[in-house]
C-alpha cells in the first residue's frame, strides 16, 4: 500500500516539477523560439518576430492565454469578396475601406499569448521581421508550442534582429505582387484540426481517469482490508490498526486533493 501511494506522489510532485521548469524562450538576434525543459532545449522553431515600429517586446513574461482559432481584432487584410481575392495585404480596422472590398480579420492559429495582444501562433515567415509585434512560427511547430504550453509558464524574450540579416524564409507558394490570390477567406481545414484536436485532448483526459481511478481503488482496497483485521484484533492490536486506517483515510484525502490538482494543470496544458 504504501508503495502506490508513493508511486502516486512520486508521479504528481514529477508532473509539478515538469510544469514548473519547462518554459519558452525567444532569441530575436538569431529569430528562433526555444520550448525548454528543465534547462534543455527539447523543441526550436524559426520565427518572424515584430518589424520596426511594432517590435516584439524584450523582457520575461507568462503564458496569460492560449485559442486554436485566434484572429487579429486589430490587423488584417482588405479582401475581394467576389474574386476571393487579397488587394491590400497588410491594413487595420482603422483604415478606410476601399470600395467593393472587406476587412478580414488575419488568422492567427495556435495562439499562445504572454502579453495583451501579442503571442505566438502559426504564420507566413517572410526571412525578416514583418510582423507587428506577435511572433510567427510554421505551423507544425505552432501545433507542438500551442500543446506544450500552459498558462502560467514563462516566457523570456531577448535579443534584437539584425537588419542586414537574412533569416529562415516559409516557402513562398503564391505569386508575389500587389495581388495575391488563393488566401483570401481560406483558413485551412479548420474543423478537422479542431475534431482532431478534441479528440487527443479527450483521450489524454480519459486515460488521465483511468489510471488515477486505479490508484484510488487500491488505495480503498487496503484500507477495507486494514478495516476487516481491525475487527479481528483484540486488545493492543486493534489500537494500532485504527490509528492506521486513520492515516490511510488522511492519505486517502490527500490523494484526492492531487488528483484534482494534476487534472487541472492536465486541462491546462491542454488549452482547456
Amino acid at each position: 500500500m504504501k508503495q502506490i501511494l508513493a508511486l502516486g506522489w512520486i508521479l504528481f510532485t514529477s508532473m509539478m516539477s515538469c510544469f514548473a521548469q519547462r518554459s519558452i524562450k525567444i532569441d530575436l538576434t538569431n529569430q528562433e523560439a526555444y520550448l525548454v525543459d528543465h534547462g534543455r532545449v527539447i523543441l526550436r522553431s524559426p520565427i518572424c518576430s515584430g518589424r520596426p515600429g511594432h517590435e516584439t517586446p524584450v523582457g520575461s513574461f507568462r503564458v496569460t492565454d492560449k485559442d486554436l482559432n485566434h484572429a487579429s481584432s486589430f490587423y488584417g487584410f482588405f479582401g475581394n469578396p467576389v474574386t476571393r481575392q487579397i488587394v491590400v495585404p497588410d491594413a487595420d480596422i482603422d483604415m478606410k475601406i476601399p470600395t467593393r472590398l472587406e476587412f478580414v480579420q488575419a488568422p492567427m492559429r495556435y495562439y499562445v499569448q504572454f502579453q495583451p495582444a501579442i503571442g505566438l501562433h502559426a504564420g507566413f515567415l517572410p526571412g525578416r521581421p514583418a510582423s507587428h509585434g506577435c511572433v510567427r512560427m510554421p505551423e507544425e511547430y505552432a501545433v507542438a508550442f500551442f500543446q506544450a504550453a500552459t498558462v502560467g509558464m514563462p516566457v523570456i524574450v531577448y535579443g534584437s534582429p539584425q537588419s542586414t540579416r537574412i533569416y529562415w524564409a516559409s516557402r513562398r507558394t503564391r505569386p508575389t505582387g500587389f495581388t495575391h490570390v488563393a488566401a483570401f477567406g481560406y483558413r485551412g481545414n479548420v474543423d478537422a484540426d479542431v475534431d482532431a484536436f478534441k479528440r487527443r485532448r479527450d483521450a489524454a483526459l480519459e486515460q488521465f481517469e483511468t489510471e488515477w481511478d486505479t490508484r484510488e481503488k487500491e488505495l480503498e482496497r487496503q484500507i477495507d482490508a486494514l478495516e476487516d483485521q481491525k475487527d479481528r484484533a483484540t486488545g493492543w492490536r486493534k489500537e494500532e490498526l485504527r490509528v492506521e486506517i486513520e492515516r490511510f483515510d488522511q492519505l486517502k484525502d490527500d490523494f484526492e486533493i492531487r488528483r484534482d490538482a494534476a487534472k487541472e494543470m492536465l486541462k491546462r496544458q491542454w488549452g482547456g
